[in-house]
């Protein structure tokens, strides 16, 4: 998955994925497989957080008006998929809005507009069901969402395969770790083409087989 949009503060982190970020941070950090990438794109940038009603999505649209160009927003829908809180009309508000992307522990729907509009969206699942307007959402605080915690202005990654969460405190600190693994991975494929088993490389091998 090309990593389509990325804020400009954390350019540096277009070609680390999701997967290395969690592998740094001690293999924790990752949201479970059920929060997936539907629309093809990838997206890295501080995170907004948002709590609502489930099934609802008032609290959503009163909520852009509050988000900084640039956020990815990440909302705690109660992991309800059977109604989609999430669709066309609220991904152009969010692109207007300079939003750079949404996760959301929830359903969402219009998934061809959003792929077509390149907008990206991770999410639990889809459906064609709407939302009620009852409103009741709290924001810009602590949440969880695909079973991590989630608090404004940690770094989202997310990519083809899921979302990683990396806390604003040790964002630095991650990048480093994250581009020494990636050099080092550069190190183990390069000994696996040249012939020797993976197992040696890993050192996991017997000690007959080294």
């Amino acid at each position: 998955m090309a990593r389509n949009v990325v804020h400009p503060d954390y350019a540096p982190w277009s070609d680390i994925p999701s997967s290395v970020a969690s592998d740094c941070l001690d293999r924790f950090a990752a949201m479970s497989s059920a929060i997936r990438p539907l629309t093809g794109m990838g997206v890295v940038g501080p995170a907004h957080t948002l709590r609502t009603v489930v099934g609802d999505n008032a609290s959503i649209h009163r909520e852009l008006t509050s988000v900084a160009a640039g956020s990815v927003l990440v909302i705690d829908a109660g992991g309800y998929d059977d109604r989609a809180v999430w669709g066309d009309v609220l991904a152009l508000a969010a692109t207007m809005r300079g939003i750079l992307g949404v996760v959301i522990d929830g359903a969402v729907r219009d998934v061809d507009d959003m792929t077509a509009a390149g907008f990206p969206v991770f999410a639990r699942g889809t459906s064609p069901a709407g939302p009620h307007k009852s409103g009741g959402g709290v924001s810009a605080t602590r949440i969880s969402c695909g079973g991590v915690p989630v608090n404004p202005g940690d770094l989202i990654v997310g990519d083809s395969d899921g979302v990683t969460v990396v806390p604003g405190d040790l964002v630095d600190a991650t990048y480093q770790r994250a581009r020494a693994r990636l050099e080092l991975e550069h190190t183990w494929k390069e000994k696996i083409r040249a012939g020797i088993p993976s197992s040696v490389v890993m050192g996991l091998a017997d000690p007959d087989e080294s």
